[in-house]
């Protein structure tokens, strides 16, 4: 395949609003493909060179690339930076700019090839090489195929395709239908790796998925958990349980392969460099290979306090690692083993893996297995909810104690409990940002004067709205979101996007926001929860808490389901 066929596919992507249509142009894209061709198909429409675990970055930001361009085509850079003022749109600027190649457009692996090896230059005048060689590509590629080359470079696809649209068009690629989602979505939850996915299917077959393990190196989507009111409900519900602290931290999978260290993130991205103490823990262990999953947060010795979320999450930045590292240390409390010395231990019982972990980490200072607390009292389970909220920790999480380790899945094997609020919702909302109205009077200094946002739609991957949003942040506060905000902005509704309001901008669903509300009310506009013969969902009295942008995925926001859940245990308790 040629990457001129691509581009104008992504093209075709780009222009469409159903979701439908995406997995549609998508399945024929796959369906024209080479096995050999799938990954690097695939990695590029997530904006991408490998998956999100692996940190292969091109390393040219938006400024050189403006140097490339206009080395490419021949203009002044400052051509190139007054038309990127009008588009908005790096990869518009570079349509608009370029000129028809000498050339028969290179194939996709070809230019897959060529962005990996420029990720790789490094060393001195590894800059000028990087630029040297993308300026070469992108002076052999066609207007529509420049644009998104750059895009590619830059991470910005604007084409709304999630992980579930690329499953469904993998499974209609072969199948024709989605009857393969299910096989497909398991190899994902164990792997991460859609190239993977993709490549197996093709070469493989459906056994071929199935063949793909657990491995050290490669971390698995992770177990999240319900909800519940009270823990009268989750006792009435599970029974027995182990119950453990939840820790307003930064989630961590560690992986320890040989002499090898890997730290991921929720978003299953590499943060190993940015925790090297933790790098330092797993590699003392005695084990030659090993997964855990747990909670990372800062300690300050001189306090000997946990520090705050936010002072936690400074440590994803680049610069001072080490610094922040001697002022406040990471620990990682362990809740979980998913891997041992090329063993799978998922399917074994909770019980069992958090032994294993204790077996594991039994000589470690830095990395500590969770405090667990077995009980089938609601009493007991109300005590140990109330310690840990005493402490300034967020609550509890109470598991199964038979339950294997599910990737990917939210269910009742584990259930959170968090501190109550002033209304009558037991929880926060991680809602999605979708687009934002102009400020009116003061708050036009800002840029921004609401907010709209969404939850997701795990069944239909789509963003549906719930809110709009008004309080909660500072003057400043609004200031800093709107600077954030300007990067996602898009000129129409995202095809993953249903929504019955237009808001003044819209908005790449990129950015989560923690809110409270008073309650979840039943709404004739919103189109959370929505059917033919059913009202969607609204957020009463919403105000904003933080920003997730640490370790959310949009997909990770609150889900359609869990809003109609909490709307009936909202229900249940003003009823009693």
């Amino acid at each position: 395949m040629r990457f001129d066929e691509l581009a104008a596919n992504l093209d075709q992507m780009e222009g469409t609003k159903s979701r439908n249509e995406l997995v549609r142009i998508l399945s024929d894209v796959y369906r024209a493909a080479s096995a050999g061709e799938l990954a690097p198909i695939t990695y590029p429409i997530q904006g991408r060179l490998a998956p999100f675990f692996e940190p292969v970055e091109v390393g040219l930001g938006e400024r050189l690339l403006m140097t490339a361009i206009a080395a490419a085509y021949g203009v002044p850079k400052e051509e190139v930076v007054k038309l990127n003022r009008q588009t908005g749109d790096l990869g518009v600027t570079a349509q608009r700019l370029a000129r028809p190649p000498e050339h028969e457009s290179p194939s996709v692996v070809d230019v897959h090839s060529w962005l990996t090896g420029i990720a790789g230059a490094s060393g001195p005048g590894s800059q000028q090489q990087k630029l040297a060689n993308f300026t070469a590509l992108l002076s052999n590629l066609d207007a529509t195929s420049a644009k998104h080359l750059v895009r590619i470079t830059l991470g910005k696809m604007r084409l709304g395709i999630g992980d579930p649209t690329v499953l469904d068009a993998l499974s209609f690629a072969k199948k024709g239908d989605r009857s393969l989602r299910p096989v497909l979505e398991g190899a994902y939850n164990r792997t991460s790796d859609l190239g993977l996915i993709a490549r197996t299917l093709w070469e493989s077959g459906e056994q071929g998925l199935d063949a793909l393990k657990v491995t050290a190196g490669h971390p698995l989507r992770p177990q999240l958990a319900e909800r519940l009111p009270n823990p009268e409900a989750v006792i009435k519900k599970l029974g027995m349980v182990g119950v453990q602290p939840k820790y307003d931290g930064l989630r961590v999978q560690i992986h320890k392969a040989g002499d090898e260290v890997s730290i991921f993130s929720r978003n299953l991205e590499s943060w190993t460099e940015a925790f090297p103490e933790l790098v330092a823990a797993a590699s003392g262990l005695k084990v030659e290979s090993v997964i855990l999953d747990g909670e990372a947060i800062a300690y300050n010795p001189e306090s000997e306090e946990y520090v705050p979320f936010q002072e936690t999450t400074a440590r994803r930045r680049k610069e001072g690692v080490q610094q922040f590292a001697n002022q406040a240390p990471l620990r990682a409390f362990v809740f979980d083993v998913m891997f041992r010395d090329g063993t799978d231990l998922t399917q074994l019982p909770y019980e069992r893996r958090f032994e294993i972990a204790q077996e594991v980490l039994r000589r470690s200072d830095t990395l500590l297995t969770a405090p667990l607390t077995k009980t089938d009292s609601a009493e007991q389970l109300t005590k140990e909810l109330l310690d840990n909220i005493s402490r300034g920790l967020e609550g509890v999480v109470a598991k199964r104690l038979d339950s294997p380790y599910q990737a990917g899945a939210r269910n009742f094997n584990w259930v959170k409990l968090k501190r109550n609020t002033s209304g009558r919702l037991n929880d926060t909302i991680d809602v999605v940002l979708l687009g934002y109205y102009l400020g009116k009077g003061k708050r036009a200094e800002f840029g921004a004067g609401a907010l709209l946002a969404g939850v997701y739609d795990a069944d239909t991957d789509e963003f549906v709205t719930i809110s709009k949003l008004g309080t909660g942040l500072s003057d400043q506060g609004w200031r800093d979101i709107h600077q954030r905000l300007s990067s996602l902005e898009v000129p129409v509704k995202p095809p993953r996007v249903r929504s019955n309001f237009v808001p003044d901008v819209w908005l790449k669903p990129a950015l989560v926001v923690e809110v409270l509300a008073d309650e979840i009310t039943p709404s004739p506009r919103h189109t959370a929860g929505m059917t033919a013969d059913r009202p969607g969902f609204a957020l009463r009295f919403p105000r904003i808490v933080s920003l997730r942008t640490a370790d959310k995925k949009p997909e990770d926001a609150t889900t359609v389901r869990e809003i109609q859940e909490m709307f009936e245990q909202q229900k249940q308790r003003g009823s009693t």
